[in-house]
């Protein structure tokens, strides 16, 4: 096997709206940190397994699978897996937008052809510690899982690539911030790469769908993102300074699995006189008319869901498209695998099976019980498959 890693600059070149508030409707032409694809390869004498993360709220699936496409062309001889995941900036370019797709599209091809691979030996460590020092459940009642976890690559023994998986909402910042950001997931990088030049560093967003800074911030500004974003760089610094088991990393072997959705858009029971926050209450009514536009455009419903995984011997990442609530972080093995979700598309709140609260995230979610319940069983299965 062989290993690639690289880094681009993805800052758009013309104004473009932000997304992932309803308020973000102008055009923004202003910087306070660059936002990155970060790109890590694996390379083998008949395969080319890609995973992409971008400081985007999270690409549509036709962007990775044209990028899959063009790649596979490109190298004939090899069979090509693509995985986009979104770091879910909400101060990112709307990458529904057709112009900074292909601007990103063109730097990540040109990236890919121009990697400098290493040859090894590798070698692979997971270690994984639960932490709500960035963010906690949004939601008032409610307890959610949050969990680090860091996924190691050595290279002759030293280590080289330092995967953070984390799940939490980057939405330190407000609605109205007017400069593109890649919130508290850049600033943690750009930190430990500067406290660390030899090594490189990647962000993949877990099941965030019940967490955010709602809590635990102080205030809707960047002075919060760094304070934050620092309790999660002392976090990652405490794991460095462990010694985990390690695995030879000499191949790694993709899966994928389509689910089909059956939607239920019957409205969510009204649970009682749970306490909430006035932003709470004020964001269910907003969930309420989001339902009345998603029952009224059932057209633009999601019928199937690409779920896939990267096996590394016994450890294993599994990818999916949800903004999918932590309780999903029961279907994994988390000392040996991990969940990342804002890949392989981008859909939307995702609650547990037997999760029925009355919370904006739930106006949101129309998957029937038994289509979360396949769900649930297909991330066991993918975890599982190889080991």
């Amino acid at each position: 096997m062989e290993i690639a890693y690289e880094t681009i600059c993805i800052n758009p070149d013309f104004p473009v709206k932000q997304a992932g508030f309803l308020q973000q409707t102008k055009p923004v032409f202003r910087f306070h940190d660059d936002l990155h694809a970060r790109i890590l390869l694996l390379r083998e004498e008949d395969s080319l397994n890609v995973i992409i993360a971008c400081d985007v709220l999270g690409f549509p699936y036709p962007f990775q699978h044209e990028l899959e496409q063009v790649l596979s062309r490109t190298y004939a001889d090899m069979h090509v897996h693509v995985t986009v995941c979104g770091t879910h900036t909400h101060f990112a370019p709307d990458p529904e937008d057709p112009r900074f797709q292909a601007e990103v599209m063109n730097s990540i091809l040109s990236s890919i052809h121009q990697a400098n691979y290493h040859s090894g030996p590798f070698s692979l460590s997971l270690t994984s510690v639960p932490f709500t020092g960035v963010g906690k459940s949004r939601i008032t009642g409610h307890e959610a899982d949050v969990l680090l976890q860091q996924l190691v690559i050595y290279e002759k023994d030293e280590p080289w690539i330092r995967i953070l998986i984390h799940n939490c909402h980057p939405t330190t910042q407000g609605a109205d911030t007017p400069w593109f950001s890649a919130d508290y997931p850049g600033y943690v990088i750009n930190r430990l790469k500067d406290l660390h030049e030899e090594q490189e560093f990647m962000f993949l967003q877990s099941a965030a769908g019940d967490v955010s800074t709602r809590f635990t911030r102080t205030a809707s500004d960047y002075a919060n993102v760094k304070r934050l974003g620092m309790n999660l760089v002392d976090e990652v610094e405490n794991l460095m300074e462990e010694k985990p088991d390690r695995i030879p990393l000499d191949h790694a072997e993709y899966q994928r699995k389509v689910l089909t959705i059956e939607h239920d858009l019957r409205l969510p029971e009204n649970t009682g006189d749970r306490e909430m926050s006035d932003r709470e209450k004020s964001e269910i009514e907003i969930g309420r008319q989001v339902r009345s536009y998603i029952s009224t455009h059932q057209e633009r419903m999601h019928a199937y869901c690409l779920m896939s995984a990267l096996h590394f011997g016994t450890y294993t990442i599994v990818f999916c498209p949800n903004e999918a609530f932590s309780w999903y972080l029961s279907c994994i093995d988390r000392s040996r695998s991990s969940l990342v979700c804002y890949s392989n598309g981008y859909q939307p709140y995702l609650m547990g099976p037997d999760q029925s609260f009355t919370t904006y995230e739930c106006f949101l979610d129309t998957w029937s019980h038994e289509t979360k319940l396949k769900f649930a069983e297909a991330i066991r299965e993918l975890d599982k498959k190889l080991n």
